[in-house]
C-alpha cells in the first residue's frame, strides 16, 4: 500500500462548495426568469435592454468572476492559464452584452439618464465596465507594459475597477426589479425574491474578488 493519502477536505473548502452551488443556483435563476420574461415577447425597446444586460452582467461576468473561486467545480481541474483564458472570454462577452444594453437604453431616452437610482446606477456601472474593458487588456499585456506600469498595479488596479463594475451593475440589477415596468406585474413577493437572489449572487461572488484584492494590497504593502 502507498503511504501517501489525499488531503482531507477542509471545513473552510466544504462551505466554499456549498456557496458555490447557492451562488449557480442564484444566477441561474434570475438569469432564466428575467430571459424569459423578456423574450416571450418582442425583444425590442425595454425588453432587449433588460435582457442584455441581465445576461451580460448577472450570466456571463459573475461566471467569469468565479472561474478564480476556489469552490469552483467547473474550473478546478483547470490550470491557472485556463482559468485565465475563461475569464477574459467571459468578461469580454458578458462586459461587451452588458455596454450594448445600456447603450440600447441610452439610445432610447435620447442620451439621457433618468433620475431614477436604477438609471444613475446603471449609467456608473456603463462606464465603469467600459474601463474595466480596457483595463483588463492593460492586465492581459502587463508583461508587454511592464517597462512603463508594474505588472502589480495594473492588475490590481483592474480588480478594483472590474469589481467595482460588478456590484453596481448588481445594484442596478436590484433597483431594475421595482423601478422597470415589465417586471412590476410579475407580483411584489415574487419580484422580492428576485431582488434577494440578487443580492445572495452580488456577494457570494465577490467573495472570490475580495480575496484577490487582499493578496495584491499585501503585496503592495510589502
Amino acid at each position: 500500500m502507498s503511504d501517501e493519502k489525499s488531503k482531507p477536505t477542509s471545513v473552510l473548502q466544504h462551505i466554499e462548495a456549498v456557496l458555490y452551488v447557492i451562488n449557480q443556483l442564484c444566477i441561474g435563476f434570475v438569469t432564466i426568469w428575467v430571459s424569459w420574461t423578456c423574450l416571450r415577447n418582442d425583444l425590442s425597446g425595454i425588453r432587449l435592454h433588460a435582457w442584455l444586460v441581465t445576461f451580460g452582467f448577472v450570466f456571463l461576468m459573475a461566471e467569469g468572476m468565479m472561474c478564480f473561486y476556489d469552490g469552483s467545480w467547473l474550473t478546478l481541474r483547470y490550470s491557472r492559464k485556463y482559468k485565465t483564458f475563461f475569464h477574459v472570454a467571459l468578461q469580454i462577452l458578458g462586459g461587451g452584452m452588458g455596454v450594448a444594453g445600456c447603450l440600447v437604453q441610452l439610445i432610447r431616452d435620447d442620451w439621457s439618464v433618468s433620475v431614477t437610482i436604477h438609471a444613475r446606477l446603471g449609467f456608473a456601472a456603463f462606464i465603469l465596465c467600459l474601463i474595466s474593458l480596457l483595463s483588463g487588456l492593460a492586465a492581459f499585456l502587463a508583461r508587454s507594459l511592464s517597462p512603463t506600469i508594474p505588472p502589480l498595479i495594473n492588475k490590481t488596479f483592474h480588480v478594483v475597477i472590474s469589481f467595482a463594475a460588478f456590484v453596481i451593475a448588481m445594484m442596478a440589477q436590484f433597483y431594475g426589479f421595482t423601478q422597470t415596468r415589465i417586471f412590476k406585474s410579475q407580483g411584489q413577493d415574487f419580484v422580492i425574491l428576485m431582488q434577494v437572489a440578487t443580492m445572495v449572487l452580488m456577494v457570494i461572488t465577490s467573495i472570490g474578488a475580495m480575496k484577490s484584492l487582499y493578496q495584491k494590497f499585501g503585496s503592495l504593502a510589502s
